[in-house]
Parts: structure tokens; C-alpha cells; sequence
């Protein structure tokens, strides 16, 4: 059963009702240990870097990503167990340090590398306008490289929104098993994905506005929306007892 993103969204609310205390806390926790690690490496730029303080930056800043994922993974299991009424706890964000970490691993690598491939147009757009004195020819071309990065890096993202979940959900897969699945579940989704992603954007200008403060309520909401949506696609949902209104 495929169900309209508003009624997702009262699921959604429905299962973090009275529950929010836990999965805001796993937000919280989730995005500050990405935030305490990177900040020695902020430090220690100063005005002047040089070349190796900038490249090993650089590394720092992509291992962090990849914590920062493996942590994502953490929070969607959170509330997956919230959602399925198993056990859930703020440590639970944790698991996927402890259990088949190399797959985590690897898959923010290889989701970090396709969006960096989705990229290539606008850093080539930005390379040909810087070569060619940023001409009128040059500034053309820049613009479409970027809308065309941008609408890769978007069916990149619809396309493989939910291959952590698969491997949460299925622990004999292999990296390329879970892209491969989520590709498939995706197939006839990437539209509802993307209405859903897009209904958001009220909420995120009202992050913004609050200086990040609304995120602590926010983004659990967006993390349980996501994760509805999901138990959706696969028909589980479906099996999970929910309230129906009329």
C-alpha cells in the first residue's frame, strides 16, 4: 500500500508521540560527536596553513563524514526499533560501530564517492570558466554544469535514500547488495520520495530561522518520516499496527 506523505507524516507523528525524548537525544549525540572531533583540525588551520596541515584536514574532514553516516545508520535503527515497538535506547547509535562496521563503512565511502562523481559537471563548468576569464560563453556553460550536477546529485539521492536500512534490515548483504536492493525499491518511488523530501522545506527554513535550535524537534520528526516511508515501500509497514483516522 502506497500511502500520500500526509498520512506518512501522521504516522510519523503518531509513533514519536510521547516518545520524543529518546530519538531527540540521538540526534543530539549523533551530531554532536562528529562536531567535538572536527573542531581540533578547525583549531589548528590558523590564518596560514600549509600544504600538510591541509591535506590531512582534508582526510579529517572525509573520515568524519564517514563517522558522521555510520552514526546516521545508528539513528535510523533507533527508530526502526521505535517503529516495529522493540526495545530502543539512545546507545543503540552505536551499533553499527560494534556490528559489521566495515559494511557501514563502506557504504558512506562508495555514497560519498557517487556524490563527488555527481559533482564532476560544475567543478569542469568552474574549471573552463576560470580558464576561459570568466566569459559570458563561460558563465553559460557554469550554469548548466551546475543544474545538471545538481539534478544527478538529487536521482543519486533519491536512488539510494535508504541503503543503510537495507543493511540494518539485512545483515548478510554485502555494500553493492544494498545499492543494488535500494535501486530496485526505489524504482517507482523517487517521486513520492522527492514530494516528501520537498514538503520539508518549510520546516528547514524554520531551522534556519531559529539558528538550529528547532533542528533538537525537527529533525527526529524528519528521521521518523524517512523512516515510515521506507517500512512503506517494502510493504512492512503495512503489518505494523497503526492508528487509522477517518
Amino acid at each position: 500500500m502506497k500511502r500520500s506523505s500526509k498520512e506518512i507524516k501522521r504516522i510519523s507523528r503518531d509513533i514519536l508521540n510521547d516518545r520524543y525524548s529518546v530519538p531527540m537525544g540521538a540526534f543530539v549525540a549523533a551530531s554532536f560527536i562528529p562536531m567535538a572531533i572536527e573542531i581540533p583540525f578547525s583549531m589548528s588551520m590558523g590564518n596560514n596553513p600549509t600544504d600538510s596541515q591541509l591535506i590531512i584536514t582534508l582526510i579529517a574532514e572525509f573520515l568524519i563524514t564517514l563517522v558522521s553516516f555510520v552514526l546516521g545508520c545508528g539513528v535510523s535503527l533507533l527508530h526502526l526499533n521505535m517503529t516495529r515497538s522493540y526495545e530502543f535506547k539512545i546507545t543503540q547509535i552505536f551499533t553499527p560501530f560494534r556490528q559489521r562496521t566495515e559494511k557501514y563503512f563502506g557504504a558512506g565511502f562508495l555514497t560519498a564517492l557517487l556524490f563527488v562523481l555527481g559533482c564532476i559537471p560544475v567543478f569542469g563548468g568552474l574549471l573552463y570558466s576560470y580558464f576561459s576569464n570568466d566569459s559570458i560563453p563561460s558563465r553559460f556553460v557554469l550554469v548548466l554544469t551546475v543544474v545538471f550536477s545538481l539534478v544527478l546529485c538529487t536521482y543519486l539521492l533519491l536512488t539510494y535514500q535508504f541503503v543503510s536500512m537495507l543493511l540494518l534490515d539485512n545483515p548478510g548483504f554485502r555494500v553493492t547488495d544494498a545499492f543494488k536492493e535500494c535501486r530496485l525499491l526505489m524504482k517507482h518511488n523517487r517521486r513520492r520520495l522527492l514530494y516528501l523530501l520537498l514538503s520539508f522545506l518549510g520546516w528547514d527554513a524554520l531551522i534556519l530561522c531559529s539558528f538550529g535550535f528547532a533542528a533538537l524537534w525537527i529533525s527526529p520528526y524528519k528521521n521518523q518520516t524517512f523512516v515510515t516511508f521506507y517500512l512503506d515501500c517494502t510493504g512492512e509497514l503495512d503489518r505494523i499496527p497503526v492508528r487509522q483516522y477517518d
